[in-house]
């Protein structure tokens, strides 16, 4: 039972480990202007495929969420203030972790920022998405008890293959939202029809006997 509790957990901790990983990559390595560079392509790409007045939206949406979360709450201005010790007149104090820091942060939140930005493009593609792959699911799951009853086979490697296809979409969506460089606007909704498929096929493959 210990095992199977462990088994279960292994994936949720291996996707957070991989958010913490590109968090610290990001903070590390990547250079504001790639950043700048990335977010204004990714806003024209969104314009031209799916509105001028979407992508408005859409950053308006991510402006929200950030201003709400972020400034608001003081959680920003308290990162600046403690790692790059200003002072009164909002002058570096060198004797803090310095300018470098400074500009680490800038890149951290900016990252941050672009990360709401594409959940936002997200959130427009789920209410015609999310029951698109809710459909398949319960499907999945009538082929499967039709399959039982009719005694017909199904593929135990199907269904481990589907279940591995499921697990890299959702590394893919933990993945994207960090990627320093522009995604197209339908990714999102690329992945998630092939989200569907996958249940469908990991779920019409049930084995009868587990």
């Amino acid at each position: 039972m210990k095992k199977e509790k462990k088994q279960k957990k292994s994936p949720l901790m291996f996707l957070l480990s991989v958010v913490l990983l590109e968090l610290v990559l990001v903070l590390l390595f990547l250079p504001k202007g790639m950043l700048l560079t990335a977010r204004e392509k990714e806003a024209q790409m969104v314009g031209q495929y799916l509105g001028v007045g979407t992508e408005k939206g859409i950053k308006q949406t991510a402006d929200i969420w950030y201003h709400k979360s972020l400034i608001e709450t003081g959680f920003l201005d308290a990162t600046y203030n403690y790692f790059g010790k200003y002072d009164d007149d909002g002058v570096v104090d060198d004797r803090g972790l310095g300018i470098v820091i400074d500009r680490r942060l800038d890149v951290f939140w900016l990252t941050l920022h672009l990360v709401y930005y594409r959940v936002g493009m997200l959130m427009i593609w789920l209410p015609y998405l999310l029951p698109m792959v809710l459909v398949a699911s319960i499907d999945g799951l009538l082929q499967r008890e039709i399959r039982k009853w009719q005694f017909s086979f199904s593929s135990p490697m199907a269904h481990r293959s589907a279940a591995r296809l499921v697990f890299l979409i959702a590394l893919a969506f933990v993945v994207i939202p960090f990627l320093p460089f522009p995604t197209p606007p339908f990714a999102m909704p690329i992945l998630m029809g092939l989200l569907a498929v996958a249940a469908w096929v990991n779920l019409a493959n049930i084995q009868k006997r587990i």
